[in-house]
């Protein structure tokens, strides 16, 4: 063997080396590269997790709220309007005659019997077969 194919073969031999080196080297790149991203993802969910359940949280407690909310100014509504209707003299007059179980003059009064004055009502026995 010449001096000139022994320079070949080892240029050869050291290009054949380089390629293995940068293989093993994106290898290694890409192993790194998935670690650190499952490490981010991981980080990133770990951070966010929490943030996200107390969102969640918060938003079901919010609908709790508006709908107390809704109720009581739906109560608030009907107050007003007993008051607004107590404020008025005629109603008042009316509700006083009702419950003193009295008349003006020339007037009827007619009282339907309420579920405490009705008589129990008799219910038909149960045939066994």
């Amino acid at each position: 063997m010449s001096l000139l194919s022994h320079r070949r073969l080892n240029r050869e031999e050291q290009d054949r080396r380089r390629e293995q080196q940068m293989q093993a080297i994106w290898r290694m790149l890409s192993i790194c590269g998935l670690i650190f991203l499952s490490f981010t993802v991981f980080l990133g969910f770990i951070l966010v997790l929490p943030a996200w359940l107390e969102l969640q949280s918060l938003r079901q407690q919010r609908e709790s709220v508006v709908e107390r909310l809704i109720k009581a100014q739906e109560e608030e509504e009907e107050a007003r309007n007993r008051f607004i209707w107590m404020m008025d003299p005629e109603y008042f007059e009316q509700t006083a005659r009702d419950r003193a179980n009295q008349a003006k003059d020339g007037e009827t009064v007619i009282r339907r019997p309420g579920p405490a004055n009705q008589p129990p009502r008799q219910t038909a026995p149960m045939q066994r077969n």
